[in-house]
Formats: structure tokens, sequence, C-alpha cells
């Protein structure tokens, strides 16, 4: 559910309430009110009583405050609250757990990409849920850093849940949560690395199987989406989208597993990419939402637009390249994409989309990163890109911030360009280049940074997790840095580190704010508590 609709739920929910607590005298005497006043001496009284009634918060039983990775559909919301440093409040011991690369078997710990927690509350309680390396996916009491429940899959837990409201369900299992995981080994008829837990009794409601394709992967790290009218959308790692029938009690048993009904499938490749890749079809970044239509990045180097109505591939932007971050939406429409250097030429970087125009002609500007061989990696950006849009009540200039491989953390405008052009030899193009104001080398990092209120930026990496404030100063048209707002103001941003938390320590994982609390996962076997 993204914020928009959580509000509008709100307002709905505040208004009956508000209808049930006023008594039948009462009601029946507002409704003869503009044909037929009232008695004068009632109406203080009526009045009085409405007021009181008002002025009392109406706070609803469950409030999704961060229900998907990077908080809504849009893939941009982050959390609320101010944090002022990064000094250890608590920690959480998430352990370690076996999984396998291929046929070698390896011990992980903590939590990795993408590792975001999210955040619930439930009758008068705010809860943290958070899957991990240990294979289990654990619910945690804010308050306590304690755990309530805990749930295991098959192998360790990468990406981060999706919890939605299913209105079809008994009490005990209205709210539900939808978590992926690695596949748990090879060589299995049946590979259910999708899953749907109730989120008040940590009982499994559903398992998909995530079948066999041409994809070498049948693990599930994306977070889906809940598009209402009784749908989900999930994107496996075999490469395949998934339109799911919502309602949990409508799951059936198959393949001798209780399975959740499919409405559609999209296929995330085309048969050409099968070679080109080798099987790294995978598709491992999370869809967002532009209106009536999905976008998502997938491995076989497509950015795709689905059509929600007629759940077909309407748009496909190709890049050739591995796609691993989710394609975020601003809140003028457009999308930022995370590019990786792999199976391309030249460099990765971000790229900024008009879906509203044909795919070839959709490119605003190109950010290069520099290369760098990391692991199995070469250089572009494996996480996504972070907009401030939910972040800027002052009107400020519009803002992206990535952290990439080369080890820097780029600020930049969303909409400002330098006038300077770019090879881009995997599009064969040259391109347009935003606006840097900030460059800084914090260590490679596949996190993804996140804005948070009162102006801050956090990021995380190999070397440790940034705290930075963010200030901006008027400026004049021309000044060096300067960047513009909606109105036509110029105003030029000085970034300063105001907190740092074990320089060192490896941080994958996204981190998320609440109450300006800090929470990040790192791959120690612990998630810490920040602030």
């Amino acid at each position: 559910m993204n914020l928009l609709s959580r509000r509008l739920f709100n307002i709905r929910l505040g208004q009956f309430l508000l209808s049930a607590a006023v008594p039948p005298v009462i009601s029946k005497q507002r409704q003869s009110e503009p044909s037929q006043p009232a008695e004068a001496s009632t109406k203080p009284a009526l009045k009085t009583n409405i007021n009181q009634i008002s002025s009392k918060k109406v706070i609803p039983e469950v409030e999704l405050f961060v229900p998907t990775f990077l908080g809504n559909d849009q893939r941009r919301f982050y959390g609320r609250g101010i944090p002022k440093s990064l000094k250890l409040i608590d920690k959480f011991e998430l352990g370690s757990g076996r999984t396998f690369l291929g046929r070698r078997s390896q011990i992980w710990s903590g939590a990795g990409w993408t590792g975001q927690p999210t955040i619930t509350r439930d009758r008068d309680k705010t809860y943290l849920i958070i899957g991990s390396f240990d294979h289990y996916l654990h619910k945690i009491d804010m308050a306590t850093n304690k755990e309530v429940w805990r749930y295991k899959f098959d192998d360790i837990i990468k990406g981060s849940s999706t919890i939605y409201i299913d209105t079809t369900a008994n009490a005990e299992n209205r709210i539900v949560i939808l978590q992926g995981s690695r596949s748990g080994g090879g060589g299995k008829n049946v590979v259910p690395s999708f899953r749907a837990i109730s989120f008040r009794t940590g009982k499994e409601l559903w398992k998909l199987d995530i079948r066999k394709t041409p994809s070498y992967s049948q693990d599930n790290d994306s977070s889906p989406l809940y598009l209402g009218d009784g749908v989900l959308f999930n994107a496996g790692e075999n490469a395949i989208g998934y339109f799911l029938d919502s309602s949990t009690s409508n799951a059936k048993l198959k393949q001798g597993i209780k399975q959740p009904k499919i409405l559609s499938e999209v296929q995330l490749y085309a048969a050409a990419d099968i070679g080109k890749h080798g099987g790294n079809l995978v598709a491992e970044s999370s869809p967002s939402r532009l209106k009536n239509r999905i976008f998502i990045a997938a491995g076989s180097g497509h950015i795709y637009g689905i059509s929600i109505e007629t759940k077909k591939i309407v748009w496909d932007f190709y890049t050739g390249s591995d796609l691993d971050g989710s394609a975020v939406i601003s809140k003028s429409g457009k999308l930022f994409c995370a590019i990786e250097k792999q199976y391309i030429q030249g460099n990765g970087g971000v790229l900024k989309l008009n879906p509203n125009k044909e795919p070839n002609a959709s490119v605003e500007w190109f950010l290069p990163t520099g290369n760098r061989r990391l692991s199995s990696w070469e250089g572009g950006i494996i996480g996504s890109v972070a907009l401030n849009d939910e972040y800027n009540p002052g009107g400020f200039p519009a803002l992206f911030a990535t952290n990439a491989i080369d080890g820097n953390l780029y600020i930049g405008s969303q909409d400002m360009i330098t006038g300077k052009k770019n090879a881009v030899p995997w599009r064969n193009q040259s391109y347009d280049t935003p606006i840097i104001v900030f460059k800084k080398e914090i260590g490679s990092s596949i996190s993804t940074p996140i804005f948070t209120d009162g102006n801050k930026l956090i990021s995380a990496g190999y070397n440790g997790v940034y705290l930075f404030e963010l200030k901006w100063e008027r400026a004049k048209s021309g000044d060096k840095n300067a960047l513009k707002n909606a109105k036509g103001e110029f105003y030029r941003l000085k970034v300063k580190e105001s907190g740092r938390f074990k320089p060192g320590l490896s941080f994958e994982a996204t981190p998320v704010v609440w109450d300006g609390i800090v929470r990040i996962c790192a791959r120690d076997g612990w998630m810490y508590t920040l602030g």
C-alpha cells in the first residue's frame, strides 16, 4: 500500500468511526439542519459534541509504515524522523546459515542485499520484519528489540519483504507478509522460494514454486507489489513475472504444497537473450508502479513496462547489461535506473528515462560511474537510486543519490545537465550528463543510500555507515553547482559528514529510519540500531 492509499484509507476509516460514534439523535439532527435549523438552545451542545469527537485522533488498528523495499510503489520512501547521530543504541543477532554457490557450500552471516527491514504498526505496537542468512524470517518488537516469532525457509533470505492487507481473510491472517529466499539447492522438482506468512501468527499461508526456466536461478530476491483489486505482482529469479491472486483463501494444493492462484505470467527475457547472457537472465530487482504500468529492470538487460490491465509488456528499453537495481520513479514520473557493467562495453551508471516516450527516445541523461573489479562485479551500480522527493518540504531542488562499485557516493540533480555529452557504446549513442554536486570516496557499495527528514542522507557499504547533513544556501544562475528548484530559484548544496559507524565492517543491506532511529543489517551476523 503506498502512502497516498494509506492516507485515503485512514481518512475514510476516521470518517466511518466518527459517524459510528455520533448518537442517532445527533446524526438525525445534522441531516435536518440544511432545510430545517434546530432550536438555538440545542446548537451549542451539538457543536461541542461534534468538536469533542473530531478532536480525538482516530488511530487505525493497522498502519503499514514501510511495507516494502524502498517504502512505496515508486520505491522512494525510506521512513520518518531525523537521525542525529550513528551511535550504537542496540543490536539484534541475526545469526548465520549455510547456502550453496553452485556445488560449493558456504556459511553466510547477518543479512545482505537488499536486506531493508519493513515496519508495521499493529494493535498499538510497532514491529519490524527482517529476513536473514540464518534462513529465518524474524518479527521483532521495535520498542524492546525482542523477537516475537521466527519462520524458517529452506535457504538464506536476501530480499526485503512486502506487507499487505488481505481484506478477504479472517482477523488472524489479515496482515500478510510476502518474502522470497534462495532456492535451497538444486535438483528439486519443486522450489518454493516465494512464500506468504501470517504477520500476526508467523504461520505459513502458501508457497509458490519458482519453476525452472532458461534462467539458471530459482531464487526470489525481488520485493513484490500489492496492486489492489485482489492482485499481487512478483518477479522470480527464473525471469518470470507473476500476477497472483492476493486472497490467501483462494490458494490450492498443487505439486504437494498449497500455492496461490496464478492469474497471469510475463516472460522477462527475449529468446535472443539466452545466448547473450549464458543463462544469467536473473530478475532480482523490485517492481515499481506508475499509474497503470509496472516497471521492472530485468537481468536479461531490459527495462520493461507492463500494463496492469492487459498484463503484457508494452514498453521495452534494452541495455544489454545485467540489471540489479530497481527502476525508481520520481514525482515527475521519470525512471531512475541503475546499470551494472556486465556484458557491455564502456561504463555502467545511472539512466534517467521518460517512460511516456518511445523507448529509443526516452533517455534524458546518463551518469557513467568508474569501472572497478570487486568480487564478480566489474563496475556500475548494483543497488538502486535514491530520490529526495519525499523529504523536500522546503521546495529545494530535486536530488538523486547512489552508491557505486567504484567506491563513490554520488549526489546530483534530477533535472539539470552539464551540457557535456558522454558516449555510451552499449547504446551506440551519446547522452547528456547530470550535474553532480557531491562525490565522495566511501568505499565500494551495493547498498542503496537513503534520504531522511531534516535534509540528511545515510550511506552504507563495505567500509561502514555514513551520515551526511545536506545544507542549502541561496545562489544565482551561473554559480558553480547552482541547482534550480521547481519555482526557478537557485540553490547551492553543501554536504557535511556528521556521523560514522563501524569503519571496515561490511554492509550490503539498505538502511531504514523510523522516529529518527536507523536500523541496518551487517554481514557480521547482527542488525544494528543507531541514533
